[in-house]
């Protein structure tokens, strides 16, 4: 009798534990869908995708007529091209505000992730394992995620198409579901994000901290 009491005992502890965990990762999932948005909306803002300025010419080469025949034609050019973009940049803005218009890759892990030290939010974890994320997690967000294999990825067979690919960490939450910290790490770079639930229920970003020295683990 007491071996079955403790069977089921024990038995009773990991389905808890397994609800639970169950119920934090239902957590994170809301937190990604409410911020992936601004997410977009940052990479769009600080890593525009514009073509470098016409190049110095050598006056050794050129004539001054030909120096003022091209410079004219690459400046034009250079208008051009800033006028489209802020054309694109727009529209793209637009799309990313609405539901399901715009589609993202994002890495089918999210990775480990860790409390910062200057971070004196007090969170339910400070670290949590990396683990897979399923696409119906990204059910409820206004972004239309492609799940991309971390396997293909890191053996840079996604990396080499040219297309952004996100790399998400796992989400730490504190005790009152109002505050939020997770990484997004870039090959040039990470940027690591502050989230507070608002008076609507709905998570927005706080703040943001650029981390250059935090390099992408690709082993």
């Amino acid at each position: 009798m007491q071996k079955l009491f403790i069977l089921t005992f024990f038995s009773i502890f990991l389905l808890s534990c397994t609800v639970k965990e169950k119920n934090y990762e239902a957590l994170e999932a809301e937190v990604l869908c409410d911020v992936l948005p601004e997410i977009l909306e940052r990479e769009l803002k600080f890593h525009p995708k514009l073509l470098p300025p016409p190049p110095y010419l050598n006056s050794s080469k050129h004539t001054v007529i030909q120096i003022d025949s091209i410079k004219k034609q690459d400046s034009l050019s250079w208008y051009k091209h800033l006028k489209d973009y802020k054309v694109y940049y727009q529209n793209r803005l637009s799309e990313i505000r609405q539901y399901k218009k715009v589609q993202q890759k994002v890495l089918d892990t999210l990775l480990y992730v860790k409390k910062l030290s200057i971070d004196e939010t007090v969170y339910l974890k400070s670290e949590l394992d990396s683990r897979k994320v399923e696409l119906k997690e990204f059910n409820d967000s206004n972004i239309k995620v492609n799940l991309v294999s971390y396997l293909n990825t890191f053996e840079r067979q996604e990396i080499n198409t040219g297309e952004q690919v996100l790399f998400l960490t796992r989400i730490l939450v504190d005790e009152k579901e109002e505050n939020s910290f997770f990484t997004v790490f870039k090959f040039i770079g990470t940027y690591h994000v502050f989230c507070r639930k608002g008076k609507d229920k709905k998570w927005k970003i706080r703040k943001v901290i650029p981390d250059d020295d935090n390099k992408l683990p690709l082993e």
